[in-house]
Parts: structure tokens; C-alpha cells; sequence
């Protein structure tokens, strides 16, 4: 049959009759599977038991084949209703290309490839999935899981069948972290969106948040837990069996280096650790992968971080209007060369606040001395009094509530701090002291640090030194 004179209606309609039919029949069979192979489900939390996709694929390669041997008068009842769904399914042109044996009744295999993952399939695969797409849905769930399906045997500019996927065929790229409470979702720039964590579960499984989050993170029900996302528009391919790999795209975009700048502006701005977990490649949609008979996605896991130094137990914050401002207007500006110069200084504050160990708070502080030299551009004499004349000299101007002497004096403690350290003095002190000096430090580094990159630094900075308001 050609698509141009394909009626998706009634190829809907046929199989939608067809198929409560076949739930019913397979029911028995599906209880005896499972009492043969046995598997553990994850109950926590509530959760209900998931509909059991692959146990049903499984049953269906059983009725195929006759496994094991000697079953066929067993499955005859249900071979019996099963091969006229089977065969009305290939009925869609786009499954009637490229299935082996056509809509015959026996092999029907053909490569079924999704972003990040593809294989050889068989047509139960696909009926399958409609019954566990099905099971999701309100009642009557089969035939809107039909139009579902339609819309990903149709061409991508097709509109109609488009409108039934709704955002279904929405696939990502997700630079998943933690350390940040989101509540909605956050729209960035050029395709890029932040995630909080009821969306992330869209596209990742729980099971993947808990293998790379800290141990303890359900303690605040993985608010902490978000995700920066490129999506785009997909749709799967089919191919003869014979047919293993099509033609290579053009290489995708550097999403996961711009996700993690955007991070580290993030953490800067809103002076808190924030950990990247992984960057997973080519995430679709739970749902569709399961109307697509999958029920697990491939991990895709283009790289992974340790979240070492959080106990899951902390309180992170809630992002905050002003400092994500902050660090978006930064973001935006990430091609400017005033930003390429203060692109080292960012990951250097941002590394700043993810140290730990015991001499986590010594390490901050150097850290964060490091990257005020390099904003300040300090000479290699007299460098306390210049960061105190420069960084007040600086800041004053923005601030209300400080005087360029209370900066100034900031200032010059946070360095002596730092002085102690890398000399490795003795100093009166205590490590509520040191964290103090941190704290202050670190404001008037984020402080210069987003000034400079909205204003750029003054044409002199001797200009700067002369003392008073």
C-alpha cells in the first residue's frame, strides 16, 4: 500500500478493535510468564507496579516461535488473536516497506533505530508498547496511542499526524546536577532550558537520578535535582533488517560545554556548590519509548561526575530571581571576548565553593584570593593595599549600604586570611574566622566578577587608589 493512498483512520479503527480482544486473551499467559520467570519490582515510595512491557514482548517472541518447544497447541488460542493485529499493523506503509516477509504470518523482522539506540525488532515489539502506552492513558487508551504511533510512522512534516504526539516526539540532550531547588521550568537561550526535577523524570529514570545524586537526596524529595536541556523534534526510522546503519547527521551543536558554563554562572551568582551529575545524550521521552516497545532507554552517558562532599541531607536553595538575572545576562554574552577573558575566574570561583576535605576551607580561600588577583590585574608589589583600593575604588559605586572604607576593609581581612594560609603563619583564629573571611571574600569576587563582565574594568585601575568616598 502506498502512504498516498493510506486511510490512517481506519487503519487506526481496525487495529483499535483488534486489540482488547488480544489484552484479554493474553492475560493468562502474560500471569503464567511471570510465574515462570519471576522479577523483583521497585515498589518505593508508593509507586505502582509498572506495566510489564518486556515480560508481554517476551510472551509475544514465545507465541512467534513456539518457545519453548512443544508449545503450540498451548498458544494456538492466543496466536489465534494475535496474528490478525500483527498483520493489520504492518498494513501502515511505513512497517509494510520494510518488513522482511511483508505482512505474512512468521518472520517479520526489520531496524527500528531511536535517538542514542536502534536494533532489530519484530511487529509484537510495536504491539507491545501500544498495550503498555495504553495502560498509561485514560480509558479507552488505544485509540490515542494509535494516533500516537501513527505520528511516528509519519514523516516529520507531517502536521496532522504530528498534532497527535503532542510534545511526545520531544527528545534532549541533559546536563543533569544538583544543588539548586528549581520549582518550573526556565527557558535560557538558544534551545537551552533548565529542568526541575518532576520534568527531569520525563526523560531519565529514577533509577539513573539515584545511581549519580547523593546518597541521601530523597531525604527533600530530589528537589535539589535539576537539569539543563537542549530538546529537539525526532522520529524513529525503519529499515529493512538487512540495513543496519544510515547515513551519519551533522555533529550536534557543544551543548554540554555551554551547560556547563551556564552552571557555573549559576553557582557563582548564587555563591552555593552546584555539582554536574552527567551529561546523557539523546534522552526521549518515557512514554514514547515505551509506545515504541522500550522499555528502558540506553544510558547514553557522555560523562559523569562524583557528587563526593554532599550528604543529600543539606537544604540547597531555591533559585533566586536577582542571581540568576546575573547569571543569565552573563550566559547571554558568552561569545563576548570581555567574557572569554573572565571565563577562567568563573570556573575558578565555581571550583572554589565545591572543594572539600580538610583543608577544604583553606582551599577556598585561595582560590577565591586567585581569582580577585586575576580580575584586579595586581601588581607584584604592595598587593594587599592595591586589591583594597582597587576593589573598593570598584564596588562603591553599586552598593548603598557599604562605604568604600567598609569595602576596603573587607578586603584587606579577606587577603590577610589568605596570607596566613599560603605562608603558612600563625595566626589568632578560628575556622568560624576563616569561614567568615570566605564568605566576605567570596561576595565581593561574585560582586566584581559580574560587574566586569556588564561594564568591562576601568581604563586605569591606578584611577582607582585614591582613598575616600
Amino acid at each position: 500500500m502506498t502512504r498516498a493512498g493510506f486511510d490512517a483512520e481506519a487503519w487506526i479503527e481496525r487495529l483499535a478493535q483488534l486489540l482488547p480482544p488480544l489484552a484479554q486473551a493474553q492475560g493468562p499467559y502474560l500471569r503464567e510468564y511471570q510465574e515462570r520467570y519471576p522479577r523483583v519490582i521497585d515498589l518505593r515510595d508508593g509507586r505502582p507496579p509498572p506495566f510489564p512491557l518486556e515480560d508481554l514482548r517476551l510472551v509475544y517472541d514465545e507465541v512467534r516461535d513456539s518457545r519453548p518447544w512443544g508449545l503450540e497447541t498451548h498458544y494456538a488460542p492466543l496466536r489465534a488473536v494475535l496474528n490478525p493485529v500483527r498483520h493489520a499493523l504492518l498494513g501502515h506503509p511505513t512497517l509494510e516497506r520494510v518488513a522482511v516477509t511483508g505482512r505474512l504470518i512468521g518472520d517479520n523482522r526489520f531496524s527500528m533505530e531511536l535517538p542514542g539506540s536502534g536494533g532489530e525488532i519484530y511487529a509484537g515489539t510495536l504491539i507491545a508498547g501500544l498495550m503498555a502506552r495504553a495502560a498509561e492513558l485514560p480509558e479507552d487508551g488505544f485509540r490515542p496511542a494509535l494516533r500516537e504511533l501513527n505520528g511516528f510512522l509519519s514523516p516529520l512534516g507531517d502536521g496532522v499526524a504530528a498534532d497527535a504526539l503532542g510534545s511526545l516526539d520531544v527528545a534532549c540532550d541533559m546536563f543533569l546536577f544538583y544543588g539548586l531547588c528549581l520549582s518550573e521550568r526556565i527557558e535560557v537561550a538558544d534551545g537551552m532550558v533548565l529542568l526541575p526535577y518532576k520534568e527531569v523524570l520525563r526523560f531519565a529514570d529514577r533509577e539513573i537520578v539515584e545511581q549519580f545524586a547523593p546518597r541521601s537526596a530523597g531525604f527533600h524529595g530530589w528537589r535539589a535535582v535539576g537539569a539543563a536541556v537542549r530538546p529537539f523534534r525526532w522520529r524513529p526510522e525503519f529499515r529493512p533488517r538487512a540495513i543496519l546503519n544510515g547515513p551519519l547527521g551533522p555533529p550536534p551543536s557543544p551543548f554540554f560545554p555551554d551547560a556547563a558554563a551556564l552552571l557555573d554562572l549559576l553557582a557563582v551568582s548564587h555563591a552555593t556548590r552546584i555539582t554536574p551529575l552527567a551529561a546523557l545524550s539523546d534522552r526521549i521521552d518515557g512514554s514514547a519509548g515505551r509506545l515504541l516497545g522500550r522499555e528502558k532507554q540506553s544510558p547514553g552517558i557522555y560523562q559523569s561526575w562524583s557528587a563526593e562532599g554532599f550528604s543529600g541531607f543539606d537544604e540547597c536553595p531555591e533559585i533566586d530571581p536577582k542571581a540568576l538575572a546575573d547569571a543569565l545576562e552573563a550566559f547571554h554574552g558568552r561569545e563576548s571576548a570581555r567574557y572569554a577573558r573572565m571565563a577562567p575566574i568563573v570556573t575558578r570561583l565555581s571550583e572554589a565553593l565545591s572543594r572539600n576535605g580538610r583543608l577544604a576551607l583553606q582551599d577556598k580561600i585561595v582560590g577565591v584570593s586567585i581569582a580577585l588577583e586575576g580580575m584586579y590585574d595586581l601588581p607584584k608589589w604592595g598587593v594587599t593595599r592595591a586589591l583594597e583600593e582597587r576593589v573598593s575604588g570598584f564596588l562603591a559605586s553599586e552598593s548603598e549600604s557599604e562605604s568604600r572604607e567598609q569595602i576596603g576593609k573587607s578586603a584587606r581581612a579577606f587577603y590577610e586570611a589568605r596570607s596566613v594560609i599560603v605562608h603558612n603563619r600563625s595566626a589568632p583564629g578560628t575556622p568560624f574566622t576563616k569561614g567568615a573571611a570566605f564568605v566576605s571574600g567570596f561576595d565581593l569576587a561574585r560582586r566584581s566578577l559580574f560587574k566586569l563582565l556588564r561594564e568591562g574594568p576601568p581604563e586605569n585601575w591606578e584611577d582607582l587608589s585614591a582613598t575616600g568616598d
